[in-house]
């Protein structure tokens, strides 16, 4: 005997009316219709998610949720389901939740590439919030969006998400050739069209060919592609042609359409700083909090800005009004501990920390910026265990050894020769002049002039290390100039050198990484006046290291005063150590300095009325 509802109708009946229904896009009646399947029968699976379609249809995002779980209580084997909640999870911002139900998904259906495709977006949403380990993620995405694209291979959606992860990870060259691919499909909307070119111009501006990129987002807008990402990305492009005037304009009509886009108060306030226009820096944030006072994220945001300005009382209220609005918010704890800290609070900044710990004790950098609070108060001990705890999550952490590092010195413990080696891992090259150079002197002069056009601010960014100076934009590796090729080529031969005299050690977080094939995390130039010097820091991002010197003032010969020498192991902050200077180094033209990407450095200022340029650059390992 067939099974039937309270209405008398077959429920497959009423399903085949339903899915109808959807198909004519007819939500109210296949909404009815659903209402009286589940009259019936409250825990039907099927009814439950089906309901759940049309709730997300309709924009009833809770609604929807609520249904799909209740579908999944009746019948966990539903990878469909488990996919469908994982997107709108996405959508709700909640990317922990959403790769966990793409991950059932996929558990239940290992060949569903619509599942992966919902696990590769999620995973680039992850750890957007200004946390230096998005690489991760970013290197996960990759693989699971070529997992869908193996089962199948012609699915342009995975396609563009490949090349966003692609971009993401700084190899725009391939995401390039990926996305040219797609252009040249007939399969394409004008909708997709205009997300191709947009990311190809993406593409373009990580390769500083900001004209290019201008003329592919001028294109993807005709096309009717995101307003806010256009004006945002086209203001990134007009910073990078040294075009301030009109950077401000674009991130501002960016702010017009979107005025919670954290990206462009970001970038907008970085360009105010850069500027020196102090009257402009953060008011964008006042501005939005005025109109959006319960909006947490802008209170936090503009925190971490007042916290990178050091300016940690400030930062400590916005801190608090975040936390006030978002209690469970672990970057409002952890930012607010940091603030303490920096005012010697180390009580309070002990219980932030604790608090931000418990709300993501998975991620390291919590750990770390614990580790450096304990540094400061004087408990190396644990500090010690804070970083090795940072270092269990991910092996490869250089915030980590940093800590561990400043631990053991304080301590005196004999593990600090150990990780540390200012003498065996610090080592000096003298670069051999490029093909076409009989002499490194022409080869730095000629690149000094090329660097000198890419220096164009005369403020440096806030928050980061430098002093006195300025910072090219973007990775200087990426420009094709033949001049950049020439030094790449150069650096590689010293980098030759320098990993094949390593030592073999396993247990080593540097040796252990040992690898001929490398990449590059980032490339930059730096250009010092006068006065200027780098604070102490490490590379979060690296393994290896560097300093190459293009030009020099006179003052960097003296032994005695060492003004614009390169130092090592002394942190940024008061640790307590003796002699916090381990090793110094002199600097010379056409030298090649190359160290662990851990080790804290920094330089000594220096008085001339020359200036101080280097190109350094982060290197990491490549599998296989």
């Amino acid at each position: 005997m067939t099974d039937h509802n309270a209405t008398g109708r077959a429920p497959a009946v009423l399903f085949d009316e339903v899915l109808k229904l959807l198909e004519l896009g007819n939500l109210s009646e296949a909404e009815i219709a659903l209402d009286r399947i589940l009259a019936g029968d409250p825990r039907n699976p099927d009814a439950l998610q089906l309901m759940g379609v049309v709730y997300r249809a309709q924009q009833r995002d809770s609604e929807a949720e609520t249904v799909y779980r209740l579908s999944l209580e009746a019948e966990q084997k539903q990878p469909h389901v488990h996919h469908n909640l994982g997107n709108l999870l996405r959508k709700l911002g909640r990317a922990d939740e959403a790769i966990a139900e793409q991950r059932a998904a996929i558990a239940l259906k290992p060949n569903y590439a619509e599942a992966y495709l919902g696990l590769g977006l999620s995973l680039l949403d992850k750890g957007d919030r200004e946390n230096p380990e998005v690489t991760v993620d970013r290197a996960e995405a990759e693989k699971v969006l070529r997992r869908a694209l193996h089962i199948r291979p012609a699915y342009l959606e995975a396609q563009r998400a490949l090349a966003v992860a692609l971009n993401d990870l700084n190899r725009p060259k391939e995401a390039q050739a990926i996305l040219r691919q797609m252009l040249a499909s007939d399969r394409l909307t004008p909708g997709q069209v205009a997300e191709v070119e947009f990311n190809l111009g993406v593409s373009a501006a990580l390769q500083d060919r900001y004209e290019e990129a201008l003329k592919l987002y001028d294109l993807a807008e005709q096309k009717s592609a995101d307003a806010v990402s256009v004006h945002y990305n086209r203001g990134n492009a007009f910073q990078g042609l040294g075009m301030s005037e009109m950077a401000v304009l674009s991130y501002r009509q960016a702010l017009a359409n979107n005025p919670l886009s954290l990206e462009t108060h970001r970038n907008l306030n970085h360009l105010f700083y850069k500027l020196g226009d102090e009257g402009s820096f953060l008011r964008s944030y006042d501005d939005v909090i005025q109109l959006y006072p319960d909006m947490g994220e802008l209170h936090l945001a503009k925190a971490n800005f007042l916290l990178l300005k050091s300016d940690a009382e400030n930062a400590q209220a916005s801190f608090e009004m975040a936390i006030r609005l978002m209690p469970e918010d672990f970057v409002a704890q952890d930012g607010l501990a940091k603030a303490l800290a920096c005012q010697r609070d180390f009580e309070g900044a002990v219980r932030h920390h604790e608090a931000a710990v418990r709300l993501r004790p998975a991620l390291p950098q919590v750990w770390v910026n614990f580790a450096e609070t304990l540094l400061r108060a004087g408990d190396a001990s644990a500090a010690i265990a804070k970083a090795q705890k940072a270092s269990e999550l991910n092996p490869f952490h250089q915030g980590a050894y940093a800590m561990m590092g400043i631990a053991y010195e304080a301590l005196g413990d004999e593990r600090a020769s150990y990780l540390n080696d200012y003498e065996g891992l610090v080592q000096i090259f003298d670069v051999a002049p490029p093909e076409g150079y009989g002499d490194i002197t022409d080869f730095n002069r000629d690149l000094n002039v090329y660097l000198d056009d890419l220096h164009r601010r005369r403020q440096e960014v806030v928050g980061a290390t430098l002093r006195g100076g300025t910072q090219t934009v973007g990775h200087l590796f990426n420009r094709d100039h033949g001049l950049i090729k020439l030094l790449r080529a150069a650096i590689e031969k010293s980098m030759a050198d320098y990993i094949g005299a390593m030592g073999e050690d396993g247990r080593h977080p540097f040796l252990s990484r040992k690898s001929r094939k490398f990449g590059y995390s980032g490339a930059w130039s730096s250009r010092l006046r006068d006065g200027g010097f780098h604070e102490n820091h490490y590379h979060a991002k690296g393994w290896v290291s560097s300093a190459y010197y293009v030009s020099l003032p006179d003052p960097m010969g003296d032994a005695a005063s060492k003004e614009g020498w390169l130092k090592f192991g002394e942190p940024s902050f008061d640790a307590g150590l003796a002699q916090p200077i381990r090793r110094t180094v002199q600097p010379r033209p056409g030298a090649l300095v190359l160290f662990p990407s851990y080790l804290w450095h920094g330089t000594i200022p220096f008085r001339s009325q020359s200036d101080r340029v280097t190109v350094a650059f982060d290197a990491v390992p490549k599998p296989g």
